[in-house]
């Protein structure tokens, strides 16, 4: 991959993540670059550098999922990102596991884990939250259930699930599983 290659790829992620308006899979991750405007920047050397990255999709998108706001510096020479990648890339890896793993945490009784009280977050998103799930499963739960837009009426002005709703809304599309597999451990774990 080229440094300009490099650059959009990391501009269509960080629209993608950043704003509501702009869709990877929508624009098959298109964006306007100028050649000449890249070569007058200063962080061009960044590109360069995560370009000779061996998965730069797949690197931009474990961080930018994590957090949209990453700057190009903080992901070339950073420890950090690298270890949040082989984090992501050990969660893909092991997904089915991980989800069977993830399930043991919840209430056995399905619903229960949607139920959104007033003034109380639902199991799922409190355990979300708390680090003991990951969004991985919480994206897969949300989307098999059709509950989120409960979610988005019963939590309508709550700051936490407004951040966290466009999150899961932008990172789903990027998780790669077995449809068939995931419902199956799912209809297995739940109690109806």
């Amino acid at each position: 991959m080229s440094a300009i290659e490099c650059y959009q790829e990391y501009l269509a992620l960080k629209n993608h993540f950043s704003k509501p308006s702009y869709d990877y899979f929508k624009y098959n991750g298109k964006v306007r670059v100028n050649a000449k405007t890249f070569d007058a920047r200063k962080d061009k050397l960044f590109f360069q550098k995560l370009a000779k990255h061996p998965d730069v999709h797949s690197f931009l998108v474990a961080n930018l999922s994590e957090n949209e706001k990453t700057w190009i510096k903080e992901l070339a020479y950073s420890e950090v990102a690298e270890k949040i990648y082989k984090d992501w890339t050990k969660r893909q890896q092991s997904l089915s596991y991980m989800f069977k793993q993830d399930l043991t945490k919840l209430d056995p009784v399905l619903k229960n884990n949607f139920i959104c009280k007033e003034g109380e977050h639902p199991i799922l998103l409190k355990l979300y939250l708390g680090k003991e799930i990951s969004l991985e499963t919480l994206c897969l739960l949300l989307e098999f259930s059709g509950v989120k837009q409960k979610w988005d009426s019963k939590m309508e002005y709550d700051l936490v699930w407004e951040s966290l709703k466009t999150k899961i809304e932008k990172y789903t599309p990027f998780i790669k599983y077995d449809k068939v597999k995931i419902i199956k451990i799912a209809l297995d774990y739940f109690d109806e």
